[in-house]
């Protein structure tokens, strides 16, 4: 959807915000013609991964151009795409082979041995990321455990360059919290602390509203949110008090897809 909207990996510098125990889908990015990959997160997961292992068998998957898993095999899985084809049409095939013995020599050479493939941890306490130096910053079901949500979108304004993108798939779901999706909303401020205990990074609750308010008071423009809907569970006076004031599209969404834009120029506060 990235490449619909306007991005082009080719090149780009491509940060992902909390890849945890796999970066696999940063060294697809290198794969497909990333000029850089770098993974932020809280705790080093990936530092116990075999990415060696990972980078063959991305190899052989573009040797071979196999599909992408569709909801056949992964029927949770969400969004939906247009077409589960192999996107022969983004990568130069010409260029894999060199590119991954050019990440397995990164590989070898131990993760942030280079600006090209980088790993920080914890990003949230150090300046890893110069301003402007990002292409695209995405991240996988991540942000609704992230509890300085401004900080952290102003954070990822900031390292984007004018015109770059940030993608980030939210899932609100209870996170087995509750037997019903929408069940840790029904949870009051202090019956959650209770649930939450000293886990931090559990779930921050936010719904969608939430992010896009974030997300536009930081000066991105929303270029895309693809929503879904769960119709069972929770009826929305079953919620606790602060939540029976969602509005019915918050109350209704499960998961969203949102692309976001860094303005190309700087936009001009009244």
């Amino acid at each position: 959807m990235l490449d619909q909207c306007g991005f082009k990996i080719d090149g780009a510098q491509v940060g992902e915000l909390g890849p945890g125990d796999s970066l696999g889908i940063g060294l697809a990015a290198l794969l497909s013609g990333a000029a850089r990959y770098v993974g932020l997160d809280i705790v080093p997961y990936s530092a116990k991964a075999d990415l060696e292992k990972m980078l063959d068998e991305l190899l052989q998957m573009y040797s071979q151009e196999e599909r992408i898993p569709d909801g056949t095999e992964f029927p949770s899985v969400r969004p939906q795409i247009a077409s589960y084809g192999f996107p022969g049409h983004l990568i130069d095939r010409a260029s894999v082979l060199a590119k991954a013995e050019e990440v397995r020599s990164h590989l070898r050479g131990g993760l942030n041995s280079s600006s090209f493939l980088g790993y920080r941890v914890p990003w949230t306490s150090l300046p890893h990321i110069a301003e402007a130096s990002l292409d695209l910053i995405f991240s996988q079901a991540v942000l609704e455990h992230v509890d300085s949500l401004e900080e952290t979108y102003r954070a990822m304004f900031a390292w984007l360059r004018p015109g770059g993108y940030a993608s980030h798939v939210i899932d609100f779901k209870a996170h087995g919290r509750s037997p019903f999706w929408n069940g840790h909303w029904a949870y009051s401020d202090w019956q959650w602390k209770l649930v939450r205990g000293k886990r931090e990074f559990l779930l921050n609750r936010e719904p969608m509203s939430t992010h896009l308010a974030h997300a536009k008071k930081v000066g991105f423009k929303v270029v895309l949110s693809k929503r879904e809907e769960a119709t069972i569970g929770l009826d929305i006076s079953a919620l606790s008090s602060r939540f029976r004031q969602m509005s019915g599209v918050d109350a209704q969404t499960s998961e969203v897809l949102m692309i976001l834009q860094k303005p190309k120029s700087k936009p001009t506060f009244g």
